[in-house]
């Protein structure tokens, strides 16, 4: 049975006393009267007969105590691990890293949210992850439950209002929408591009496959030929595979081991060694936490793993390209390795938004200059171009959500429609008239004299 003991003769000098299941006394300090003590040790009683009770000792778990048993149970891909090391580094471990696991909850959540400069994104990603923390003590017994979980946080794209201010309105920042391209200025930089950077985006555009899809394509899984029937007759076309173990290409930051560690400390040695032989002046690298790493593995999801149907005018450039194309993976560099999506994009920064010309010199051929075509344009623009097209084209949701790699979960209709042979012709026709149309367009474009 619960009872009392009078400890001190401060505000609070009782503290509870009560039987935990394993036999041991628990103890909970604090209380001001002896009654309230008792009352406290009794419902905690109470709690363990009815099998609901949670050890308040674990409750007080600093959030910086739990957090490695948090990340040794999950199994997730190899760069959220790093996201959520980066998160838990710069923002949750600083602010909530000493507060015990039972004094977090929306209010100071969101008071610590409204206080951050960073990115609202970067926000929202970091109190989601520490919600995940706080359910996952409410599983492992730390907690009753989570008193985030199902709580919609406050919006952190509201207005600024400067008190201060005595002309003109509050500025209002929109979300920086997605760019996304037109026939004719997918066309534009595909031939500015040239090559197989020109190739990727015009294909991504016709696509809509992911950055690590696409680069990580192996030849063999490009032009796969398919027939099916279409109105009583046999009706052909060909696709690519993502497949479900290796179909894409990711780029992760791993921290180095400490054997790694010691292999790029002998390195360095050798390097210095090398320089003071030639006369050279070389100082010594700071040591690397990180190291980035490219590797083929599953794509993003069950779904992801599917075939793509590719428009005639794109077969037909694929299978040219491939015939000259001397590496087995098709979208890597001119010698064969992974791009890293970094350097993809200063060439594709640079023929969307424009450069400036440099003239020619001794040593150097100089460059023309680009006028933009259409600034802001990435390759998951390209993502968002090619269902832009199939949404203007009424592509069947079905076939919509299978071409992107979409899981459709808890949906009826999705359960019940299937994709038919008409469903795929009707969206190759759509593409196949959208890459005439810009084809021509630009043609028009470049026919047309200067500044009319």
């Amino acid at each position: 049975m619960a009872y009392a003991e009078k400890r001190g003769t401060g505000k609070n000098p009782w503290r509870a006393r009560y039987k935990k299941p394993d036999g041991s006394l628990g103890s909970e300090p604090g209380f001001r009267t002896k009654r309230a003590a008792e009352e406290w040790g009794e419902d905690q009683e109470a709690a363990i007969r009815a099998g609901r009770w949670r050890d308040p000792d674990k409750a007080r778990t600093l959030l910086k105590d739990f957090v490695p048993i948090f990340m040794e149970a999950q199994k997730v891909a190899p760069s959220t691990v790093i996201k959520r090391k980066r998160l838990l580094t710069r923002h949750l471990l600083p602010a909530f890293g000493d507060t015990p696991l039972c004094e977090i909850n929306v209010f100071t959540a969101r008071a610590w949210g409204n206080k951050q400069t960073c990115s609202p994104v970067t926000v929202g990603h970091a109190l989601t992850l520490l919600s995940m923390i706080l359910t996952a003590a409410a599983d492992a017994e730390y907690l009753l439950a989570n008193p985030m979980y199902g709580r919609r946080r406050q919006s952190t794209d509201r207005a600024v209002h400067d008190a201060t201010q005595r002309q003109g309105a509050v500025e209002h920042h929109d979300e920086d929408e997605e760019v996304w391209a037109q026939p004719d200025q997918a066309y534009r930089l595909y031939k500015r591009l040239g090559g197989v950077q020109g190739l990727m985006v015009l294909s991504d555009c016709y696509l809509g496959l992911r950055w690590g899809e696409l680069a990580g394509l192996h030849r063999r899984l490009a032009l796969i030929p398919k027939t099916e029937m279409l109105d009583g007759e046999p009706w052909e076309r060909w696709c690519l595979r993502i497949d479900a173990r290796v179909g894409a290409l990711h780029e992760v930051e791993f921290e180095l081991s400490p054997e790694e560690l010691i292999e790029w400390h002998r390195a360095e040695d050798a390097r210095l060694e090398a320089c003071r032989e030639k006369g050279w002046k070389a100082n010594r690298r700071k040591e690397p936490k990180h190291q980035v790493r490219l590797y083929l593995g599953p794509p993003k999801n069950r779904t992801s793993a599917r075939d793509v149907d590719l428009p005639p005018f794109l077969v037909d450039l694929w299978r040219a390209h491939l015939e000259s194309w001397p590496h087995p993976y098709p979208f890597s560099t001119p010698s064969g390795e992974w791009w890293r999506r970094g350097n993809f994009g200063k060439g594709l920064r640079a023929a969307a938004d424009g450069r400036d010309a440099i003239p020619r010199k001794r040593g150097f051929a100089g460059r023309e200059e680009w006028k933009p075509i259409l600034t802001g344009f990435t390759m998951r623009g390209a993502r968002h171009t090619h269902d832009t097209w199939m949404k203007e084209d009424r592509v069947d949701r079905a076939l919509r959500f299978e071409t992107m790699g979409w899981a459709v979960r808890g949906d009826i209709e999705g359960t019940y429609e299937h994709v038919t042979p008409a469903m795929r012709k009707h969206r190759l026709d759509a593409l196949e008239a959208r890459w005439r149309r810009g084809v021509e367009l630009a043609a028009r474009a470049e026919e047309a004299p200067s500044g009319s």
